[in-house]
Parts: C-alpha cells; structure tokens; sequence
C-alpha cells in the first residue's frame, strides 16, 4: 500500500480565511493540525509509527492490514483524512480506496471539496458524458475549493472507470460565512441547504476551536488571551454546520443503498478524535462509521491518544 503522510505543523488559519494559497472552504481542516496533536497526552514511548504500517492508537501497536480492512469493509462509513495539499495522503487515500473496492466493489464515494449543488455535474462525470476540463469548470473547483486539481483527479478517474457514484458532501462556503457572521439561529431553515441542528460540540472539540480562534484572534501574541465571546460561538456554529452537513450527507448515502460501502473524504480536522463528523453521525444514529489518518512515520505515541482514529497509517 501507498505510504501516506502526516499532517505538517502548520501555521493555524481561520475558519473562513481565504488567501491566493488556501481557499476558504478548506481553511480550518488545513490548520493546526499539530496545534491538536500537541494536546494529547500518553505516558507510552516515543516512536509508534513506523513507515509503511497501520497503527492502532489505543495500543500504540502495528495491525494487519488484511484484518483491518476486511473489518472496514464490514463498517457503513469509512472517513478517510487528509490535509488538502499533501499529495501523499491522496494517493494513501487511493490505494485505501482500492483495496476496500477489492473487497466491496458497490462503493459509494463522498467529498467535500464539492457543495451539493455540483451533483448533478459529479453524475455527469462518472457516467462518461463530460471530461475533466468540463468537469472541473462546471463544479467551479477553482472558486469553491482552489486546491491543485491534480492531486484529486486519479481518484475521480477511479470512480468514473469503475462508475462508482461520487457524492458531494459540502454546502456553499456562503452559509458557513454566514453562520460564522450571523449565527446558526439567525439563518431561517429554509435558507440553510436543508441542513438540520448540529449536536452540540464535545468539551474537547470546544477547547481546540477555542485554540484555534484564539490564534485566529492574536496570531503572533498570547492565544490564551482571546476569550471566548459572542463571536466565538458563532465561529463553533459555523464548524459545526459544516461537520453537521458532511455527516447528513453521509447519512443520506448510506441511507439511500445501506447495502453499499460509503467511504468520504474529508479534513484531518473534521475526523480527529471523533469531534466533528463522526461526532455529528454518532447523532444520526450511524455509531460504527470508522476514521482513517494518515500520521508521519516516527510520530511519537504521546501524539496518537487512543479515540484519535480507528487506525492511522505512516507514510515516510
């Protein structure tokens, strides 16, 4: 299998920042991913991934892969992380995608560098009718999600060759926007994508997004010195739309073939320790989707707490 990556220690952006090299949609999934990391505590040694080999967090140990994706093929919902432009968490996510279609060929595919409103042209897609140029002007990539098509195009090409249905799991970075600004409650139902009221954010989930808009609020100064204010509870609102869209979409999915794999790709952000997507499925009634991350070989035990994922893989 494809090593995959970890997340880089990256300098935190806001939820809804927007500059030439980071689109606003995927901003907070990009961001401070080793902010998280660094939370986490564990009396465990250092170095518990070596390169090329799945880890299962709670026990620091290396699992088999065979096993373990002939148990994921038996979950409803696979979420597969990554950070946006990392090209070796997509072609991790490939080659997971292959082997989880070599053991169920009826997958659906989820994503959320597409908003709903690009389905239609992601069926167009997999039923042949339109190429890639056509495809990614009509789903405006460049606009709603910016990052290198390149890095995403030979998974789409897997699912087109093998007319697997894509999914698009987004809503309109507008709402988000708007929640963020306005708040989830001032935005009547009928305006929100059909998007229903997310579960409240867990304790720790609060306490990260409080990390992260405290370096969104003093970026260079004393994070602990922005505390947490109307606006930032319309900055929680905000994420949790957005996971609280992901998962619905989800859900709907599996709902609409629950004899079909759903495997959606997402965020390191959304997935990690169960916080944002699998925390808003788990309300859905949907218990036993299972969470993949990629981690950097060599990353130390005390950054892997068991519930960070069901597995992680380490890429050189």
């Amino acid at each position: 299998m494809t090593p995959a990556v970890t997340p880089r220690a990256s300098r935190p952006q806001p939820l809804l920042s927007r500059s030439p090299r980071r689109p606003a949609q995927g901003a907070l999934a990009a961001c401070v991913i080793a902010l998280a990391l660094s939370a986490c505590t564990s009396d465990r040694s250092s170095g518990c991934a070596p390169a090329g080999r799945w880890i299962d967090p709670a026990t620091g140990q290396t699992v088999a892969a065979d096993g373990l994706l002939a148990g994921l093929a038996t979950r409803p919902i696979v979420l597969l992380g990554e950070e946006h432009d990392n090209a070796a968490h997509h072609r991790w996510q490939l080659s997971v995608i292959e082997a989880l279609y070599a053991r169920r060929p009826d997958l659906v595919l989820g994503f959320e560098m597409f908003a709903r409103a690009s389905q239609p042209v992601l069926d167009q897609w997999v039923a042949g009718e339109i190429d890639a140029d056509q495809f990614l002007l009509a789903a405006r990539w460049k606009e709603t999600w910016g990052f290198d098509p390149q890095l995403y195009l030979p998974i789409f090409e897997f699912a087109r060759r093998h007319k697997l249905p894509m999914r698009a799991l987004n809503v309109e970075r507008s709402l988000i926007r708007r929640v963020a600004r306005e708040g989830l409650s001032a935005v009547p139902s009928t305006e929100r994508e059909g998007i229903g009221d997310p579960a409240p954010a867990l304790p720790a989930y609060r306490r990260w997004l409080g990390e992260v808009f405290a370096h969104k609020r003093a970026p260079h100064g004393d994070q602990a010195a922005a505390a947490p204010d109307p606006a930032f509870e319309r900055f929680v609102a905000a994420q949790l739309t957005w996971d609280r869209a992901m998962a619905e979409a989800l859900a709907a999915a599996h709902a609409q073939s629950e004899t079909r794999l759903v495997v959606g790709i997402a965020g390191i952000g959304h997935l990690q320790n169960g916080w944002g997507i699998p925390h808003q499925l788990r309300d859905l009634g949907i218990v036993d989707a299972a969470v993949l991350l990629p981690v950097a070989a060599g990353t130390a035990c005390a950054e892997l707490p068991a519930g960070f994922a069901d597995a992680v893989f380490a890429i050189e």
